[in-house]
């Protein structure tokens, strides 16, 4: 897991206590007025009158987080951190089973760890870029054969078709 914290702390300061009590005034009110559903929608805007966008739900509740910490004096200061998944999960999203993956952390073709003292976890960037990089090669093994096939005669494809009967 990949933690990362922010080179700058944000503390509140003393002359924008009034600001910050307008803003936490607002999102309060706004919540009294609309209740705390998904239906209210808040928007960040700039100077032009058709520079805004809109804040998705977790974004302003963490904004709200934000203000509420600096109204009352508290520092914050933000964290980044890797999502994990757990071996189920990423067997899911690759479509292999979980024996599989577990394999393939074992092979060190996928990286994962084990945070507790038995689950382990993987971050779900480097499963996401392991199934492209499946993929890629599906593809490239689909377009060899492809074009092997287009070279090869009836008699080397009826042999071949015997080989694998044979081998079963």
């Amino acid at each position: 897991m990949t933690t990362a914290v922010a080179a700058d702390v944000v503390s509140p300061a003393p002359a924008e206590a009034d600001d910050l009590a307008k803003v936490l005034s607002f999102l309060e009110a706004h919540e009294a007025r609309h209740g705390s559903s998904p239906e209210p929608v808040f928007f960040l805007s700039g100077a032009d009158e058709h520079d805004s966008v809109e804040l998705t739900e977790q974004l302003h509740t963490i904004l709200k987080q934000v203000v509420q910490a600096l109204s009352h004096g508290q520092s914050i200061s933000i964290l980044t951190r890797d999502q994990e998944i757990s071996t189920q999960q990423a067997a899911e999203i690759l479509g292999l089973s979980r024996p599989t993956v577990v394999k393939l952390i074992d092979s060190g073709e996928l990286s994962a760890h084990v945070p507790g003292a038995v689950r382990r976890k993987l971050r779900l960037a480097d499963v996401l870029a392991y199934r492209a990089e499946l993929r890629a090669r599906r593809n490239q093994f689909l377009t060899e054969s492809s074009a092997e096939d287009d070279e090869a005669d009836a008699n080397d494809v009826a042999e071949l078709l015997a080989e694998a009967r044979r081998q079963k």
